[in-house]
């Protein structure tokens, strides 16, 4: 017999869970009211909590989300309801599909510095709105900052700590909630809480986009609050044109750290375009095939920003950049992922037309997508729709390890698919914002009616690989299939886009 819905409040009925921590669960729901998807977040205190603690955790839960509630901010996610139930509290949120930046280095690796920037130009953003209405984050970390697949950058979890991972640390005048790999030195001191001390958690937030670890990252929790308290920050090594940035907001002293006003001059330094490459690269910023280039490495988002030396209060939406005619879907899976491998040649895989689908593998499943076309993909690869070529999305499958399979279509191909990825490289090389980008192959492939494969790595920290596929099926209608794995998982994962290629079937 099934379980009936949990309903909370009479209105919000729950689905799937999205994640669970130290501090609460959060699942998606259904406003029945509304009828919008939202987040709703269970509050749970630790067991180990004595009973004057937990009502006090409990009175500043509701009174912060009832705080954050006054917020309106495109960088915050909204808290639209406070509900008091049995004793327990409730947050409802805003909803928004997205991955999280700490799942993006998990996944993808570090960002390059020029995007961290911008990244950290939307955060700071939110924050500021927030410590003007009087509002303190207390938990700024790469888990709460949120990729949105519609462009957004959005902070959320205002005062109340969610994800795995969270940290319950009571000093000799109060109990501070936390994660301590992001907690400035006077929180996790002594509980002293500023707007600098967001700014501190800001950076060590950034450090963590660049380098892919956190500044004082220890083997445990008392061996990370130790160094917090007596070293400086281990030095950075990928930052960048991010250094000055972290330099100004991990210092110990919050008197010393840099203010809102100058961490975004700093920022903007750090993500202006280089001068010359800039004004190549600037048209393609505003095509749909630019919005998914850096798709696979979870920063769609930065590319469908508006120049990042001059922010705007409201991103613009992401069909607001699309040109009148939608780019090709040949084009459309231009997610880079490098490596300093040498060329491994992909065998063209004869079109499946022509014949029946190949046996599926245990570990592997049929997906039929809602548009019409369908593969054979990994059992457990978790799949998201995001911005591609055209409102249909572009449709990503991830295993969490690194591995990212990518689908985008278009109803207007572009006439010739190796030209097409021609011009995409030339404006890849050119615009220098993929470190170590490097080409291995651009070839036509016998694969349905036109077909070419567009190879590549690059460095985001460690080497990715990436072999786009653009495909014709018709006259009105083309694909692009991207893959890419870390560069050490390479060849052993041939077999798999090998398989993919074969099972794929488009629209009929």
């Amino acid at each position: 017999m099934t379980a009936a819905p949990v309903e909370v409040a009479g209105r919000y009925v729950l689905g799937e869970p999205l994640g669970a921590g130290g501090m609460g669960k959060v699942w998606v729901a259904r406003d029945g009211v509304l009828d919008r998807d939202v987040a709703v977040k269970e509050i749970v205190l630790p067991d180990d909590l004595v009973a004057a603690e937990r009502d006090s955790v409990h009175r500043r839960t509701v009174q912060e989300a009832r705080a954050a509630a006054q917020l309106s901010h495109p960088n915050v996610a909204q808290v639209y309801d406070v509900v008091e139930n049995d004793g327990r509290a409730w947050i409802v949120m805003e909803y928004v599909p997205s991955r999280s930046l700490q799942q993006v280095i998990t996944e993808d690796g570090p960002l390059e510095p020029r995007w961290a920037a911008v990244l950290g130009l939307e955060v700071l953003d939110a924050l500021e709105a927030a410590h003007l209405a009087g509002v303190r984050h207390r938990d700024v970390k790469p888990a709460n900052v949120l990729l949105g697949t519609d462009g957004r950058v959005v902070l959320t979890d205002f005062g109340i700590a969610t994800i795995e991972g969270d940290s319950i640390i009571t000093t000799s005048s109060e109990l501070v909630l936390g994660s301590p790999h992001y907690m400035s030195p006077e929180r996790a001191r002594d509980g002293t809480d500023s707007p600098a001390s967001d700014l501190w958690s800001l950076g060590a937030t950034l450090y963590t986009a660049v380098e892919g670890r956190s500044p004082y990252k220890r083997d445990s929790v008392m061996g990370t609050l130790t160094a917090l308290a007596a070293d400086e920050p281990d030095p950075p090594q990928q930052a960048g044109s991010m250094a000055p940035v972290l330099e100004g907001l991990l210092r110990k002293d919050p008197s010393q750290r840099i203010d809102t006003a100058e961490t975004r001059r700093r920022l903007q330094k750090a993500a202006a375009p280089p001068a010359e490459p800039s004004r190549r690269r600037r048209p393609l910023l505003v095509t749909a095939a630019a919005v998914v280039i850096l798709a696979g490495s979870g920063a769609t988002w930065a590319l469908t920003r508006p120049d990042p030396a001059k922010p705007v209060a409201v991103p613009p939406p992401v069909a607001s950049a699309l040109p009148s005619a939608a780019p090709s879907a040949v084009t459309p899976s231009s997610a880079v992922t490098p490596s300093s491998v040498a060329p491994s040649p992909t065998k063209a895989s004869p079109s499946p037309a022509s014949g029946g689908l190949p046996a599926l593998p245990a570990g592997w499943k049929a997906y039929k997508d809602k548009t019409g076309f369908s593969l054979y993909v990994p059992i457990g690869w978790k799949r998201t729709l995001e911005e591609g070529a055209t409102s249909k999305g572009m449709v990503y499958f991830r295993d969490g390890k690194g591995h990212v399979l990518g689908i985008d279509q278009t109803n207007t191909p572009a006439k010739n698919p190796k030209a097409d990825w021609e011009g995409k490289a030339e404006a890849r090389s050119s615009s220098g914002d993929l470190r170590g980008y490097h080409e291995i192959s651009i070839k036509e492939v016998k694969y349905f009616k036109k077909a070419a494969d567009w190879e590549y790595t690059y460095s985001d920290g460690g080497t990715r690989h990436v072999l786009n596929r653009g495909v014709i099926t018709s006259a009105h209608q083309a694909y692009g299939i991207y893959w890419a794995t870390r560069a050490a998982d390479w060849s052993s994962s041939k077999k798999d886009i090998e398989l993919i290629y074969a099972s794929f079937r488009p629209n009929p």
